[in-house]
């Protein structure tokens, strides 16, 4: 009987405890968890009215942007960085970084500068917070990997 009652008692804080540990398309909570990572970070909003967080990690900035915001939390988010180069990259370099890597597309602006990007689908039940931070490292060596690969 206690232990119909004890577990009766927790199964919500279990369920409440899952439900918190999501990580859902809202701006407020992915800014926290980049922040647990440590990293400083900015909230503003993009040339279309969606949120945008700015942050920099092992002297790289870079941006999160959101994509489908209109109905509730956004589904979902792309980590971006550019780098200025002095001298344009040809494609031919730029795509034998997608030929050989997994993970982080990368493509050359209008200058021929690189630029790289990390989608993270969001929707529905969201990924969980060890995940998500799981994924944030995994940025972090692409862009560690992607500096070496430009000689940045």
């Amino acid at each position: 009987m206690q232990q119909a009652i004890l577990g009766a008692l927790i199964a919500p804080l279990i369920g409440l405890g899952a439900a918190q540990a999501q990580v859902v398309g809202d701006p407020d909570v992915v800014q926290n968890l980049l922040q647990a990572y440590g990293l400083q970070v900015t909230q503003d909003t993009d040339s279309v009215g969606d949120p945008l967080l700015s942050t920099r990690i092992e002297g790289t900035n870079f941006d999160v942007y959101f994509y489908s915001c209109e109905d509730g939390p956004c589904q979902s988010i792309q980590f971006s960085a550019g780098f200025d180069l002095d001298q344009p990259m040809s494609a031919s370099t730029i795509n034998e970084w997608n030929r050989d890597k997994r993970f982080g597309k990368a493509f050359l602006d209008d200058e021929g500068d690189p630029h790289i990007e990390y989608d993270i689908n969001l929707d529905y039940d969201g990924v969980g917070a060890k995940n998500f931070d799981d994924t944030i490292d995994l940025w972090r060596v692409v862009l560690a990997d992607f500096r070496d690969f430009i000689d940045w």
